[in-house]
């Protein structure tokens, strides 16, 4: 396997594992409370931010607003989903963070993100031995 092939790899993963882990906790009808004590503005924030930044990182082709659109549709489905959940409800006020979040994500993609890709790749020479 090439370095560039594991470092997309790991990127993905990068982008993935948190996504499911996100969407499990904004699906869940009682998330644990440990992880809500630094407050759900911040948690949207930056969930959103993360993983639109992540997202670039993963998934090269598209343009930005690709990206920022796949995040908005992926924010409106928790909302949707949360509306039909007894234990939660779907709030315009988290939408309008996640928003802000994809917005710092992809401002953040776009200051730092082939930087942050070839120092991923760097790494990756630097462990993945070539033949």
């Amino acid at each position: 396997m090439s370095a560039e092939s594991v470092a997309d790899t790991a990127l993905r993963i990068g982008f993935w594992l948190p996504l499911v882990i996100c969407t499990y906790l904004a699906l869940t009808p009682s998330p644990p409370e440990d992880v809500f004590k630094l407050g759900d503005v911040f948690l949207h924030g930056f969930a959103f931010a993360y993983l639109t930044f992540a997202l670039g990182l993963a998934h090269r082709l598209g343009a930005w607003w690709q990206k920022g659109a796949w995040m908005i549709a992926y924010g409106l489905f928790i909302e949707l989903v949360q509306s039909f959940e007894p234990e939660r409800s779907a709030e315009l006020k988290d939408m309008v963070v996640d928003c802000v979040g994809i917005g710092l994500g992809l401002v953040g993609f776009w200051l730092a993100g082939e930087w942050v890709r070839s120092l991923a790749l760097q790494i990756t020479r630097s462990l993945v031995r070539q033949p």
